[in-house]
């Protein structure tokens, strides 16, 4: 379209129409202003408008604006930056869809693995934490774009990478996780479980760095078996025997069944059987046992004859008699004398007894009693062999100090305490 002020002058100039130097010198003018006006009017028509917002320290401000320089941009709000700030730009373009966020510097938390440390930003997540001397390996999860700008107050945590095991079907598995459970790794792996199959852990165990999940395979078999049947016995008192002692009157017999079990197999070893049948094959006959019913005691006055010193965890009721022991053996205990060296090397002496070191290895602490309560010997330490082992007579061979104490003792029942 031609100007019309152009057109003007033209006709002026065919027409040969001529007029005062300084009438054409304003005319020119006129024309050259308008002409100006009419282009700053069509340029500001085909400017882009910025709708923008400006994030700064916490409000966004909107702003309308031809300028698509971020950084007027952002001083054309009043945002002062110092040099360390950062600017994010999410495409000045035209329209509403323009975002422009100043980041200032600061420190952001980095957890790796539980453990955190506080780190300064500088640019993106992926720098701040280079910068940092923290290295991020490729199976390495973490929980913001690395491409993000970190801001002050971010938190960033990291989650390393390790690798666990599968044993499965023969087979050896590797898993690379930042963490999972059993269950989780077998499904993800895509090894199948049948009914029955399980885990060498429980399902929802959180596996660690180097742990190992076995598949257990379940199988079921039937098995056939002949088992006894216990018999029982009835029992009678006895006064003659010492509370704790049993005596055989009548001997009973065991009985059998036939049995089938069906066993339940988890990589070939038996876990459970489940019992399917039973058949009484033979009735087990009943037994009679006396139990003694005769209180264990110490005579009134009985003095230990040894003079060994005693354990200072040890302790009596109010009979005399040791409480705090991990059993007792009732036998039968000779008495020596003579002096010498025991077979451990220890000079003999009266509390170092002899015994039978298959049964009673040598170091055993005891508390030896008679069963009848005349003899306290007290505190013992197997310390030697006696000469009763070969033939199986006795269990104890008493050191006294004199041969006129070993007559005395003779051969008397005994009741050993094993500290």
């Amino acid at each position: 379209m031609e100007i019309k002020a152009f057109k003007k002058l033209n006709n002026l100039i065919k027409n040969g129409t001529f007029v005062s130097w300084k009438k054409s010198l304003v005319a020119v003018f006129i024309v050259v202003t308008f002409c100006a006006s009419l282009t700053l009017t069509f340029t500001c028509l085909a400017a882009t408008v910025y709708n923008v917002g400006v994030a700064g320290s916490g409000d966004v401000t909107r702003v309308h604006t031809f300028d698509n320089d971020p950084v007027s941009i952002v001083e054309s709000v009043g945002i002062d930056m110092s040099e360390e700030d950062l600017i994010a730009v999410t495409s000045v373009n035209g329209g509403d869809n323009s975002n422009v966020t100043v980041y200032r510097d600061g420190h952001t938390t980095v957890t790796v693995d539980g453990a955190e440390q506080l780190v300064e930003t500088s640019g993106t997540v992926e720098k701040t934490i280079a910068d940092a001397g923290i290295v991020l390996y490729p199976d390495d999860d973490i929980n913001v774009n690395l491409h993000a700008i970190a801001y002050d107050g971010m938190e960033i945590e990291i989650d390393r990478a390790y690798t666990v095991y599968v044993e499965a079907d023969g087979r050896t598995y590797d898993y690379v996780t930042t963490g999972c459970t059993a269950s989780e790794v077998v499904s993800d792996l895509g090894i199948a479980m049948a009914d029955g199959d399980e885990y060498s852990v429980p399902a929802d165990t959180e596996l660690k760095s180097g742990d190992t999940v076995k598949v257990l395979r379940c199988s079921y078999a039937e098995r056939s078996a002949v088992e006894e049947i216990e018999c029982h016995y009835a029992v009678v008192p006895d006064d003659n025997l010492y509370e704790g002692q049993t005596r055989i009157i009548e001997e009973g017999t065991n009985g059998s069944r036939a049995v089938v079990y069906i066993d339940k197999y988890l990589n070939g070893e038996v876990v459970e059987s489940t019992e399917k049948t039973s058949e009484i094959l033979t009735e087990p006959t009943e037994g009679v046992k006396a139990v003694g019913t005769k209180v264990f005691s110490i005579k009134s006055g009985a003095v230990p004859i040894s003079k060994l010193t005693l354990p200072a965890d040890l302790r009596f009721d109010e009979k005399g008699l040791p409480v705090n022991y991990d059993y007792y053996i009732d036998g039968v205990a000779t008495a020596y004398c003579g002096g010498g060296i025991t077979a451990t090397g220890r000079p003999a002496g009266v509390g170092y007894v002899a015994v039978d070191p298959k049964v009673i290895p040598y170091g055993t602490k005891m508390w030896v009693v008679s069963l009848d309560g005349r003899y306290v010997y007290g505190y013992a330490i197997a310390a030697d062999t006696g000469g009763f082992v070969e033939g199986g007579w006795a269990d104890m061979d008493l050191y006294m100090n004199t041969e006129s104490e070993c007559y005395d003792f003779g051969i008397r029942g005994v009741r050993i305490y094993i500290l």
